[in-house]
């Protein structure tokens, strides 16, 4: 099936049920698919064929899905690009995938009219603005005159409907290939995950350029004829406010997210809400007990996807919840649709037994097409017809998955392994800590030395001394990091991880040597 017959479906069977729901605003599915098809009319009159290439350089708005939706229904494709880019950022998405055009709102047209003056193969940037900016196509006005029915295009299940570039936190960004097959099954698959269904309202506070927001609210929003509700951005101090506005039951999130709201004054929170889900990674044991006891939640679902392979697996909504782990295999409401198959391997691909730590492959028809004009990278990834996901995970007894920490994380440390994630968790547990991230630097002793870069709450002060006797406490002598360094804010990716390529690479005169401290010890 393909991402239009889909949404044709929707329509077909509740015209008149409210899909979309942005400020004041509201559509029905009828209503929205006669704007999404005046979208694709427009993109064909601009000379859009299939398995052309346009950038959205958009915040999360109703014109993204029409735009999204509008494309894919011709067979275009669709690339997001990170609102908050700069011209070589957004230039380099744009000629990698030769992209046709890029549409743009006021917040980004003079990036995009940089990157036009610059690129090798931009034919021409849409405003979503009729007051216009530039050299720039008039869209909102095409649109307006374009006819709401549209012509038969020949789609396929397996044609590319996006191309969705990686933050590059190992080089420069790699087009990630997905068909129309990829964002239905995956939204299907949220009606099992998730338990959603048409009387639900999902609240959608990620980033519609990310994947997240698109495979799992946006297709799993339309699977289940449910309804929608996309907010501007995520604001922490607006959250449960939206939440009880709009009767939300639903909102996929990230760890920082959970994290912020669980820091936000009491007095935000609304105990009227209507959410009984609460879907997102990672959440370790004090955001689940926060989520659940504090916000009232009934469902609170930690799960693992990537960009590459979106939906791998999550702890069941109705069934046993191991606490940290990444949960069960996913699986698709048709019994027949053979879904997500995972195993741990050693590095030479040997499969490991229960509680052995490995590398995490796996096998999806949701996986990725490929990497974007890059056959090296994508048959490194697929060797052996199993994606490797870089992520050293272990499977226990019961067949649950436990995340350990990616590969190029792990610190070896006088020949012991140490995860990052573990030593940060630990960390990030102390009252006075916002976040951390704990990155291996070089050793003229062995193999690694642990250094630790804190972010403290507002308004606190932690000596060095009393956050490693904190650590001391919760990790084996060999864990506790030898190096600090206090920062105001971790650098990002795009994807709003922390970027520890950049934390590796920086030195600090303020980094704290606790070798004394910890030999007094």
């Amino acid at each position: 099936m393909s991402i239009r017959e889909l949404l044709e479906s929707r329509v077909k069977e509740n015209p008149d049920r409210i899909y979309l729901f942005f400020e004041d605003q509201k559509w029905t599915f009828k209503q929205f698919n006669d704007r999404v098809n005046q979208a694709a009319n427009a993109f064909l009159e601009l000379g859009v064929l299939k398995g052309d290439r346009v950038c959205l350089m958009l915040p999360n708005c109703p014109e993204f899905l029409f735009a999204w939706f509008g494309l894919n229904k011709i067979g275009g494709v669709m690339v997001p690009i990170n609102t908050s880019f700069k011209t070589p950022e957004a230039l380099y998405i744009v000629d990698h995938c030769e992209a046709q055009g890029i549409i743009v709102c006021p917040e980004t047209s003079d990036v995009a009219l940089s990157v036009r003056e610059k690129s090798a193969t931009l034919k021409w940037v849409a405003m979503l603005d009729k007051r216009g900016k530039g050299k720039s196509a008039d869209l909102l006005r095409r649109w307006d005159r374009s006819p709401t029915s549209l012509k038969d295009i020949k789609l396929h299940d397996q044609d590319i409907a996006s191309i969705t570039y990686t933050s590059g936190t190992t080089g420069l960004p790699k087009g990630v290939m997905h068909s129309h097959q990829s964002y239905v099954l995956c939204g299907q698959a949220m009606t099992v995950r998730a338990g959603l269904s048409s009387e639900d309202r999902l609240l959608v506070i990620l980033p519609l350029f990310h994947a997240n927001a698109q495979f799992y609210s946006t297709m799993g929003s339309l699977a289940a004829e449910a309804s929608i509700i996309v907010v501007p951005r995520f604001t922490a101090s607006q959250f449960w406010s939206q939440s009880k506005q709009y009767a939300a039951t639903q909102f996929n999130f990230i760890g920082a997210i959970g994290r912020i709201l669980v820091a936000r004054p009491v007095q935000e929170f609304e105990p009227g809400h209507s959410i009984r889900v609460a879907n997102g990674a990672p959440i370790p044991s004090d955001l689940y007990q926060a989520f659940s006891e504090r916000f009232k939640i009934p469902h609170v679902i930690d799960g693992y996807g990537l960009t590459e392979c979106p939906c791998v697996c999550q702890n069941p909504i109705n069934g046993i919840k191991k606490m940290g782990s990444m949960g069960l295999p996913a699986k698709h409401p048709d019994p027949s649709v053979e879904f997500t198959e995972m195993k741990i391997v050693d590095d030479k691909d040997k499969e490991l037994p229960a509680g052995k730590v490995g590398e995490l492959v796996l096998k999806s028809p949701v996986l990725m097409k490929g990497y974007f004009k890059d056959s090296k990278q994508t048959s490194e990834a697929m060797r052996g017809g199993w994606f490797h996901t870089g992520d050293y995970c272990f499977q226990d007894e019961d067949g649950y998955f436990f995340f350990v920490d990616r590969k190029k994380d792990i610190v070896r440390r006088k020949g012991e392994n140490i995860s990052s994630v573990e030593v940060e968790m630990a960390i990030n547990a102390h009252p006075k800590v916002s976040e951390s991230a704990v990155v291996a630097v070089p050793s003229s002793l062995s193999e690694d030395e642990v250094k630790a870069f804190i972010v403290l709450k507002e308004g606190q002060d932690l000596p060095p001394e009393e956050l490693i006797a904190w650590c001391v406490e919760r990790l084996a002598d060999f864990k506790i990091p030898r190096y600090l360094e206090y920062r105001k804010t971790l650098p990002k990716t795009p994807s709003q991880r922390i970027a520890k390529y950049l934390l590796r690479e920086s030195t600090a005169k303020d980094e704290i040597d606790m070798k004394e401290y910890l030999e007094r010890r």
